[in-house]
């Protein structure tokens, strides 16, 4: 309930996709745009002590569903996530190993289909963050350094050094 929402919240301040972005190169455009979303960092880091499990099915469970959908909400799940862990880094340690396992090609396709629509620009400050987020992990960093290398190049195409003459 407290991530619905804060949800419901971010979308009533105006977050398009790239506004979380946005957002997130300081802490008063965040206030601006949702002043709830401290208050839900603030409630979802005193459950995690207690419900870190629940808490991380939940978020993977909001990404998910929101790449399937057309919905003004769903489109704004994305960038709320992103600003979430902006926000806490140990949100982000919480679902950052499952969310890379869980990026398989359908999942990388729709989240590709839900992004196209950006203008460059926002799409820009979206890759921004992501890379600031997975610099500013450190569990599960080899994994996503694992992962990172072999969507860039699959295992499939990497072939033999030939030998030089």
């Amino acid at each position: 309930r407290v991530l619905s929402c804060g949800l419901k919240d971010f979308c009533a301040h105006g977050a398009a996709p790239g506004e979380a972005a946005a957002a997130a190169a300081g802490p008063a455009g965040a206030d601006k745009r949702a002043p709830k979303i401290a208050s839900v960092v603030g409630i979802l880091g005193h459950l995690a002590s207690r419900h870190a499990g629940s808490i991380k099915q939940e978020l993977l469970r909001m990404f998910h569903e929101s790449l399937g959908s057309g919905r003004e909400q769903h489109k704004a799940t994305v960038p709320f996530l992103l600003q979430l862990a902006l926000m806490s880094p140990a949100l982000l340690g919480t679902v950052s190993a499952e969310l890379v396992d869980s990026l398989k090609p359908p999942v990388l396709n729709q989240l590709h289909q839900h992004f196209s629509a950006l203008p460059r620009d926002e799409l820009e400050h979206v890759v921004g963050v992501v890379v600031h987020l997975i610099s500013q992990t450190s569990a599960g960093a080899f994994r996503i350094l694992q992962f990172l290398v072999g969507t860039a190049m699959p295992a499939s195409v990497i072939t033999s050094p030939q030998p030089g003459p």
